[in-house]
């Protein structure tokens, strides 16, 4: 593949997914500025290793797949930092909610049902429902079986029914 080549389907990939590889990161990282980070990180290597990819059609996978390790390394990288950071502040009573949540739109109702998912459970959901790949496609880019995947979208489900059930039911 010629350098040319190589920056036209770079140029075609990134037109057709940059907007989806950013929602994502934005889903799982739950923070703009990591997400932005991240976002970059996966087009430079993507850009880098893109004659790796033989088949058009595994291109999604291949990206996604990008996209995942680049969150789970943000996240993995996040948490190390803050256990170094953490301070507990005099006033902490643990399960009190810190924020109230009628003044947030559908929208971000919906940000802070997925961010009280699981990381394999968010994942899963995003991974199939918003980004419309298939559950042998979920399963080979995050190593799970098939049926694995099946029931995380299933619990991820659930668990987020559970929580926008009673706001739901207030904006009636």
């Amino acid at each position: 593949m010629t350098e040319r080549e190589r920056r036209t389907r770079f140029d075609e990939l990134y037109a057709q997914f940059d907007r989806r590889v950013l929602a994502y990161c934005l889903y799982v990282l739950n923070d703009r500025d990591s997400a932005h980070d991240v976002f970059q990180e996966v087009f430079v290597k993507a850009f880098m290793q893109l004659h790796t990819v033989r088949e058009q059609e595994k291109l999604p996978n291949w990206l996604f797949r990008i996209a995942r390790n680049e969150c789970l390394n943000s996240l993995k990288s996040r948490q190390r930092s803050d256990r170094r950071s953490v301070r507990i502040e005099d006033d902490y009573e643990p399960g009190k909610q810190e924020f109230s949540m009628d003044h947030l739109d559908l929208s971000e109702h919906l940000q802070w049902g997925l961010g009280q998912l699981s990381q394999e459970h968010r994942e899963a959901l995003l991974l199939a429902e918003f980004e419309g790949f298939s559950l042998k496609e979920i399963a080979e880019m995050t190593g799970a079986t098939v049926s694995n995947v099946k029931v995380r979208i299933h619990r991820a489900k659930q668990k987020l029914h559970s929580l926008l059930q009673p706001i739901l039911n207030d904006n009636e």
